[in-house]
């Protein structure tokens, strides 16, 4: 019985004492309000080149974010659905424009190759304290041919 009280005792001084978790992350939204969270990617499509020989590539376009919380776009690839996603390029924001887009070519990166892939893009927001990411747009499925 003591050993279940004195259990339950360090538990609750446990939780007690997590309340007070201070927060120093610069990039930490809950911690500093005036940071402006970058919005969600949307609108993701693309399209490819033909299935003859030459040059491969997967030309992504989405719809521009506000430029008030966007600095540019992280672009992900992954070869599934559920895999993990690398990052494979930065693409910085073009004020003015009401799509973005990236053009993933085997000219640049001997890994764009046939196949099927998975892209998705997240904007990130520069500040002094390094780059705040915000969510990832919807994975789009590619067959490069």
């Amino acid at each position: 019985m003591r050993k279940i009280l004195l259990i339950l005792l360090i538990l609750g001084a446990l939780l007690v004492s997590a309340c007070g978790l201070k927060r120093s992350n610069p990039l930490d939204p809950v911690g500093n309000p005036a940071l402006e969270i970058p919005g969600t990617p949307s609108g993701l499509r693309y399209t490819t080149s033909g299935s003859g020989p030459g040059t491969k590539f997967v030309n992504l376009t989405w719809d521009s974010n506000s430029s008030i919380n966007t600095d540019g776009y992280y672009i992900y690839r992954s070869l599934a659905y559920f895999n993990t996603f690398a990052v494979v390029d930065t693409v910085l924001h073009i004020n003015g424009n009401l799509t973005q887009n990236f053009i993933h070519s085997s000219a640049d990166d001997s890994t764009v190759l046939p196949g099927d892939y998975w892209y998705r893009v997240s904007a990130f927001k520069t500040y002094h304290g390094g780059r705040l990411e915000g969510r990832f747009s919807e994975p789009l499925f590619v067959r490069l041919p």
